[in-house]
This record gives structure tokens, sequence and C-alpha cells, in this order.
């Protein structure tokens, strides 16, 4: 037992413990250096997350979405990135890319519409599919034959249409234009994003061949116009320039929602408020005004509203100020005989709609309506699409 007791323990050699020692040390380099690795690979990430959201941006489409939680407090980052469809980030938005200034564009131009005696031209916006909506104009507020004889041809009506990527459709335009000669045609396709193409296509068309009219109306074919209120209203006028007339909308806000139909992303317009314009469904311009508006819309960047973008924008560019008249309204009119007497406008009417104002205009011939006011259609508008979306602050003033 002492014996075993002095024997000599053996111990590691020095060569051993030198090796044991490198090998923890290393062991321990290499965590901390694949804990710093992981902590630049977490910085980069993070860095990368706004940058591919910002890369990606011109490629989403509108109203695109990542991950609900942009529906829970992100909206923001959404509206930084949802492109408007068919005018992205990167879509060059100069007007005369798609005018074409120098060049005759029209497929279909009405002949003979203008003439020296020509004094109110009243354009309507239509969809090439729309035939119904533009038959019940012809058979009533826009009849030729009443036209003619009330106003010896000093009022004409033409549709404004854009093209269909069906050549089938775009035949049987040119057929109806053939019967009615009234249909101006130009080369664009007619989406609704391409409104603001449209009025300017009727700015360059009218500038170009009824130059010697005194007053040009842009309306949709869901208005009801009452030429005889509109007529009396510019016939009263002391001068037949410097006019710009309409529902007027003050005071409104970019839409930011990429799910709303009046979406505008930031990069198409960046400022908080739009500068008072009138609303699309029913303006007049005298000729000058018309001729100022086209030359402003080849310098200043499209933008898709085109009431916004053409009476707003560019009637600021070249310092025409829109002002509001409560014969035009952007809302549906009550079917009442006064009401409509007084009214010049009358939006959202379909073809039986348009049958039945007309009747009632010319059954009611004889009714006085000289005592009658519509306190309604003397409001002005403010916040325009914003109207029930936003809340306007009770200090704004439509200036």
């Amino acid at each position: 037992m002492d014996r075993l007791r002095l024997l000599p323990l053996e111990l590691p050699s020095a060569t051993n413990i030198n090796n044991n020692n490198g090998t923890i040390k290393g062991r321990i380099s290499f965590v901390r250096r694949l804990a710093v690795g992981f902590v630049i690979l977490a910085t980069l990430g993070l860095l990368y997350v706004p940058a591919y959201h910002s890369a990606q941006g011109p490629f989403l489409g509108l109203g695109e979405t990542s991950s609900p939680a942009e529906h829970i407090g992100v909206s923001h980052l959404i509206a930084s990135v949802a492109q408007l469809q068919g005018w992205t980030y990167n879509t060059s938005r100069d007007v005369c890319v798609y005018i074409h200034p120098e060049n005759t564009t029209s497929v279909l131009s009405p002949s003979n519409i203008c003439s020296p005696s020509s004094y109110l031209l009243i354009i309507i916006c239509s969809a090439v599919m729309n035939f119904k909506a533009r038959t019940a104009i012809r058979n009533t507020w826009a009849n030729k034959n009443n036209l003619d004889g009330v106003y010896n041809s000093t009022v004409k009506v033409a549709f404004l249409l854009g093209q269909s990527d069906n050549d089938t459709f775009n035949n049987i335009i040119a057929e109806e234009s053939h019967q009615y000669n009234d249909i101006i045609q130009e080369k664009f396709l007619d989406t609704y994003n391409n409104l603001t193409l449209k009025s300017v296509m009727m700015l360059k068309w009218i500038t170009s061949n009824c130059g010697q009219a005194k007053y040009l109306m842009k309306t949709d074919d869901d208005m009801f116009v009452n030429i005889p209120a509109l007529m009396k209203t510019l016939q009263a006028r002391s001068q037949t320039t410097n006019t710009l007339l309409g529902s007027l909308i003050c005071n409104a806000k970019p839409i930011l929602d990429p799910m709303n139909k009046w979406y505008t992303p930031k990069y198409m317009y960046s400022e908080k408020i739009y500068p008072n314009y009138l609303s699309g469904t029913g303006y007049v311009m005298s000729l000058d005004v018309a001729i100022k508006l086209y030359h402003a819309a080849l310098t200043t960047p499209l933008l898709h509203l085109e009431d916004v973008y053409v009476t707003g924008i560019c009637a600021k560019h070249v310092k025409i100020r829109p002002v509001n008249h409560p014969g035009f309204s952007y809302v549906p009119r009550k079917l009442e005989p006064c009401t409509l007497r007084n009214a010049i406008t009358a939006h959202r009417v379909n073809t039986s709609t348009m049958h039945a104002i007309w009747r009632k205009l010319n059954d009611d011939a004889n009714l006085s309506c000289s005592h009658y006011s519509d306190k309604k259609s003397v409001t002005l508008s403010k916040g325009g699409r914003n109207i029930g979306i936003t809340k306007r602050r009770s200090n704004n003033k439509c200036v």
C-alpha cells in the first residue's frame, strides 16, 4: 500500500497543456467572432428592410400590401410605396410625350362642328362603351334640331373618346361617328387614370380647330346640362374672356389611401393641399383661358385627377382663378321643376333620369321660379373628394 502511494502520478505534459489552452481560447475566439458576425448581420438586416421597400416601390401594384400589419399601424408605409396603376414612379409625366403638340393626333374629328358663328362648344367626355348614355344625351338636352332651332347653330356638342384595345369596339365607334358626326377620338387608351390626357387632348383639339368660339364647356356623359340656363349665365357676363366657372372645391387634401378611387401618391403630388379647383363633372372656360391652360399643361407634370390638374394646378400656373357658380353641382339634384330650371348641371344622371328631367323642363315651360332659391347649391364645397373621409377644420376659408 505504501509502495503504491509512493508511485509517481502521471501528469500531463507541458505540450498537452498548451494545446488544450489553445483549443479553449480558439473556441472562445470563434464564439466571439460568431457573435460579432451575428450582430453585424442583424444590423444590416434592419438597414436592408427600408431599402428593400424603397427599391421595390416602383414595382408594387396599386393597393398591394406586404403584410396585415400595414392595415394595423403603418398605413403611411403603404402610401409611400403603393404605385398608381398606369402612372408608376418611373412613368414619364411629361404631357408632351402623350399629347404630341406638334402633330395631329385625332383618329376621328367631326366636320363643320366649328364655324365663325360658334359661341359655345360643349365637349362631353365619354367612354367607348357608353353608347346608351350618348344616345340619351342626343335625344334630350343636346338634341341637334333643338339646338339649331333655338340657338341658330351657335351651340355645338361633341363627344370626346380615347381608343379601346379592342378593334371591334373602335370600328363601332367609327360607324357611330359616321352616323352622327359628333365624335372626337384621340390616340390614347381610354381608362379612368387617363382622364387628364383626355382633358388636355380636348384643349389641344379646341385650340387647333375652334379658336373662333367664345366658350368651351367640359362635362361628362352622366351629366344633364341645362343649356338655356348656361347660355343665360354666359350672355349676362360683361366680357367673354378670363372666365373659368364651375362648382368650386376648396382646401381639398390628397387622399393617401391606395385603396381609394382618388388615391394620389406622394411622388405625383407632394403638397398637403390642392389648389382650389372646379369639379370635373362640368366647368366652363373662355377660349383665351383654354389656350392658356393648354400651354400650361405642356410644361406641367401630369396629375391623373383631371379637374385638380386642369382647373387647379395649371390654372394656378397661369394665374387664372376658378370661380364658383351655384348653377354647377357635382351632387345629384332633386327632380323638382324649379330646382332643375335654375340648375346648369345635374350629376349622376342615368338614361331614364335624363329623359325624365328633359320632360319636366319642357312640360313645365311656363312655370314661374322667380322667387325660388336652392340654398344648398350656393354652398362652396370644402374637401372635395375628401368629404366623409377626412375631418375639416372649421376655420378653413374658400379663398
